[in-house]
């Protein structure tokens, strides 16, 4: 005799896949998921230091900061990300493009340097460069991400003729 199985009981397995199968994916992108290579290494104290005078805007001493990580590790990305926003950020577009083809050169999938890069290009009036790396991020963010959604809101604005806030 078969037993009667209750609605309930399958809608409540259905969605414990369902939030299983989702998570599964930010999972994967989550932990710094900048980059399509993993960063085995550890930062530095003048890393963590840089990051936080960056939340402040104090990106000249981020910058400094972020040189003597530097000196120890020549293949993180998100160093040289971090350069390419703080020169971006004092106005030195020159050396921010330097350090973001640099990111770019270690992990060419690095959300933030993409996201980065393309706010530059924009600064720059260079928007087909800008919209080319929002391509890339809609690739490589198939479920989209916050990099995406930053360039993709300062293209339209940059558009419309306003300043991008990033």
């Amino acid at each position: 005799m078969l037993k009667k199985i209750k609605p309930y009981l399958i809608i409540n397995k259905i969605n414990t896949f369902v939030i299983f199968f989702l998570f599964s994916f930010s999972a994967l992108s989550a932990g710094g998921g900048d980059d399509d290579k993993k960063d085995t290494s550890v930062k530095s104290a003048y890393y963590y230091k840089a990051v936080k005078l960056i939340k402040k805007k104090s990106f000249n001493l981020a910058i400094e900061n972020l040189l003597k990580a530097e000196k120890n590790n020549k293949t993180d990305p998100d160093i040289y990300n971090y350069l390419g926003f703080s020169f971006r950020k004092t106005g030195n577009l020159e050396k921010a493009g330097m350090y973001y083809n640099k990111a770019l050169t270690i992990s060419p999938k690095h959300k933030g340097a993409l996201e980065y890069q393309g706010e530059m290009f924009l600064t720059l009036g260079q928007l087909q460069k800008a919209e080319s790396n929002l391509k890339k991020l809609e690739k490589i963010c198939f479920l989209g991400c916050e990099e995406e959604k930053m360039l993709k809101a300062s293209i339209s604005k940059y558009k419309k003729g306003k300043k991008s806030n990033y």
